[in-house]
Formats: structure tokens, sequence, C-alpha cells
């Protein structure tokens, strides 16, 4: 027969306790000694039982503390493609390298899913490819075919993955079960596209390289494919694109060394940063509105502020950065964001 240990109540073992305590002590300063302690005692249990409760609760939000559930990759954590030295790296929010997650052929782009799975572009000329890489690494072949040059990755909101391809001019749309079509084409006026995101309303924007020229354009394309020219100056070699939160794109200019701001209507802003970059390729932006860039030219990952100021090196990389990409699943940023609107949490969205 097996014995049930059970926890002991932290308040009923107070309440029993106590009135005995001071019962047999009768010196009045024995008493408030005995009380004191006492009640130190409570506060500490209370104070566990808060924090148990506070965990349970962002457990609630975000489904990440829960022991049971998949593992998944850290939110604090910045994954970057070294084309060179063929490997996905990992760096913390402070920009320490955490090390080597993967090791795929001259990787490009990059991008999760909401499960937590890390898809890379392998530009590999001998066999072009998407690969996925589950959580703890294990790799396999999303997508073999209609690949030529494979760049940027991104989703839309239903889970169907684009990539670009510079090699053949084309944007390719996968289904969740790697089925691809053509979204897009040279005819659409893509001119070697390195680089895409979607706005909040599900418009795809594109960088056109215009190599050899190496001048530049960014294309815009509705949900249903329609195209249009969003900008066409500025730009020298436009390579990377990120979105701010007030819905201005930034491109990265690889010849001119700059990093070029634009209105949501098109209207060029002109340059936001212009020193500590060397061949710039992909920007992102983490939640506190710092801006990172990689730079092909030295190796580094340089930081900005919101405003545009230079922060320094962020971080020294493999050979040839390209670009970058955080964990980011939907469900946690639309609840992170619900709960600090409504007053309830702060700054959970720094997590992402």
């Amino acid at each position: 027969m097996k014995t049930l240990i059970t926890k002991p109540d932290p308040i009923r073992v107070a309440n029993a306790v106590l009135p005995e305590l001071i019962h047999h002590n009768r010196s009045p300063w024995h008493a408030d000694f005995l009380v004191a302690a006492m009640i130190l005692f409570l506060l500490a249990a209370r104070g566990i039982a808060v924090a148990q409760s506070v965990t349970g609760n962002l457990g609630a939000v975000s489904g990440d503390f829960n022991a049971a559930d998949p593992i998944l990759p850290s939110t604090k954590a910045i994954y970057q493609t070294n084309y060179r030295s063929n490997t996905v790296e990992v760096f913390s929010l402070r920009g320490v390298d955490r090390g080597t997650f993967a090791t795929p052929a001259n990787p490009t782009g990059l991008v999760f899913d909401d499960a937590g799975n890390l898809y890379v572009s392998s530009d590999n000329r001998a066999a072009y490819s998407i690969l996925k890489f589950a959580p703890d690494g294990t790799g396999s072949v999303f997508a073999d075919s209609g690949l030529s040059g494979p760049h940027a990755l991104v989703f839309d909101t239903a889970g169907n993955l684009y990539v670009a391809n510079e090699g053949d001019s084309t944007i390719v749309k996968f289904t969740p079960d790697g089925v691809g079509t053509v979204f897009a084409d040279g005819t659409d006026g893509l001119a070697q596209p390195f680089d895409l995101a979607f706005d909040t309303a599900g418009n795809l924007y594109v960088t056109n390289g215009q190599l050899p020229a190496g001048t530049g354009s960014v294309l815009k394309f509705t949900p249903d494919g329609v195209g249009s020219v969003f900008a066409d100056r500025g730009f020298h070699l436009a390579f990377g694109l990120a979105f701010d939160r007030a819905g201005n794109l930034y491109v990265s200019n690889v010849y001119s060394d700059t990093i070029e701001k634009f209105a949501p209507d098109g209207t060029d802003l002109g340059v936001f940063a212009s020193t500590g970059l060397d061949g710039p390729l992909g920007i992102m932006f983490d939640s506190a509105g710092n801006l990172y860039a990689c730079n092909r030219g030295n190796s580094t990952i340089e930081k900005f502020s919101p405003t545009g100021a230079d922060l320094g090196v962020f971080a020294h990389t493999g050979g040839g950065p390209h670009f970058m990409t955080m964990f980011r699943p939907r469900q946690l940023h639309i609840e992170s964001e619900a709960l600090e609107s409504a007053g309830k949490v702060s700054g959970l969205q720094d997590s992402k």
C-alpha cells in the first residue's frame, strides 16, 4: 500500500499553530515575536501562490509555459543565415552568439511558421531547395522544384509560403503541403527579386535588384496578384525590406550602403541610416522599433534606434550574412496585443 504524501497548506498550518504558540508562550514579547515570524511565513507562502498564479495565467496566454507542450524556438532570439559559411546562426537579443542551428548549403531567406518550424532557402545551384527544420533541428526538404536562386521567404495568413526567385525573376507560392504555382513573373515587372514582405492588408511587397544596372524598385501586389510600382527612386541595388509599426517601408541599398525610408503611400522620406553599413542585405525590426541590418561586406549585424541613430555592431556573423528572422507566432502576437491594449499586460510583446 502506497502512502500518499501531500504538501501542507501554509494558511491552515498557520491557523492551527499560531494560537497554540501564543498560548504556550505567555510573555507578550515572545508572542509578538512569534506573530511577526508567522506573518513573514504567511507572506512568503502568499508570494509563492501569486507567482504560481501569474505563471499559470501567462501559460494560458502564450502556451509556452506548459512543460507538456511541444518544444518551441525561443521568442527572444534572432536566427540569421550565412551564405558563405553555410550556417544558420542564432543570437540572443543582446547579441550573444548561441551557436549554429543548422548547416544548409548557401542559405539565404528564412522564416518560421506558427508551429516553430524554420524554413530556409538553399541557393545551392546544384540543388535549389527550401528546407524545413523542426524546433529540434531535424531537417527535411519542403520543396525542390519551381526554384531558381531562391531568396526571401514569407508566409501569408493562410499558411501559404512565398519565395522570391532571383534567378528567373519569379515569385512562387507554395501551399502548406508543398505544391507550388507561379504567383508573379517578369511580365509583372519582376527583375531579380530579393526580398518579400506583407503589409497588414495582405499586400505583398517585393524588392527588384534590377541587375546588372543595380538600381532597383519596389513592387506591390494585391492578394489576388495585381501588381503595381510602389517606388522606383532612391535605390542602389534594392535588397532588404522591413515595415515599422506605422506602416513605413524601409529598403536596404547594397551599393550605396544606405537604408531608405518610404511612407505608406510610397513617398520617399529620405535616407534613414548611412553609417555602420557595408553592403547591407536583409533588415528586420524588433518589437521595440530597433532596426537590424546584415552587412555582407564585413560580416556583422548593425543595430539602429527607431530614429536611425547607429547603435553600433550588434553581432559578428559568419561569412556572407543574408537574412534574419525571429519566432513570432501570430496567436501569441494577437493575444499579447489584446492584453496590453486592455491594460492587463505590459511589455509582453517584447518577448516576440
